[in-house]
């Protein structure tokens, strides 16, 4: 029993701590003392190579086809968009790869939380506004 425990408390330990980007782990240098009506998410891409990548960013899901912003990544392994809070977003980054071409799709809803107790000082903080858009496997 005590096996068990010792097991569920580092199982609730990684999952509390294992995102950067979270309602429970917030970095206090990110705190905004007003609340907040936008943010700018992040989607960390691979390297673009010569291609490049094309970024589709969609208001809501994929299959509602609401494109809010389309554009070629070349230099850079991230893409950053302003957005609004609480609303559902989704990226596509489409790589070309060994001429076979790749698209990676992720979503969020970016949120804010007002906290008292994390920081030194009460303050909001925005929190699901990451993505991960590298690719995972290639064949």
């Amino acid at each position: 029993m005590a096996e068990f425990k010792r097991y569920m408390f580092l199982l609730i330990i990684v999952l509390l701590f294992s995102c950067e980007d979270s309602k429970y782990n917030t970095d206090c240098n990110d705190c905004l003392e007003d609340e907040p009506d936008q943010t700018t998410i992040v989607a960390e891409l691979d390297d673009p190579g010569v291609s490049g990548v094309l970024i589709m960013l969609y208001e809501g899901r994929l299959e509602d086809n609401i494109v809010y912003d389309s554009t070629g990544v070349y230099h850079s392994g991230s893409y950053e968009k302003r957005v609004s809070l609480n609303r559902m977003y989704t990226i596509t980054a489409t790589y070309v790869k060994n001429d076979k071409v790749y698209t990676v799709v992720n979503s969020t809803t970016p949120r804010v939380k007002y906290t008292e107790t994390m920081c030194e000082e009460p303050c909001y903080f925005v929190y699901d506004r990451k993505m991960d858009l590298k690719l995972k496997y290639t064949k």
